[in-house]
């Protein structure tokens, strides 16, 4: 038979309660803020470790390889001028 009555009544328990805690000292707001501070720095080298770690470079990284190709590139292109100058002077 169903009923809207517990089987057994409920007991009280303080099993699974947590007793409150009282902060070991005060911290204070530039504290706070200093942790923050290297808290942030921190997630920000793991995010970027990562994405190292995902085939993604970070923007420094990019950066110098973009330098490097333009200097190679501009170099490059010089060389074939110059070649091209060279050959034009021997012939003519």
């Amino acid at each position: 038979m169903i009923t809207n009555n517990d089987a057994e009544p409920v007991q009280p328990s303080n099993r699974g309660q947590v007793d409150p805690t009282q902060p070991v000292q005060q911290i204070d707001a530039a504290e706070a803020e200093r942790f923050s501070d290297l808290k942030k720095q921190a997630e920000m080298k793991n995010t970027e470790s990562d994405e190292v770690e995902d085939g993604l470079i970070s923007p420094e990284e990019l950066q110098r390889q973009i330098r490097e190709n333009l200097f190679k590139n501009g170099f490059n292109k010089a060389m074939e001028k110059a070649r091209e100058i060279s050959k034009e002077l021997k012939q003519g």
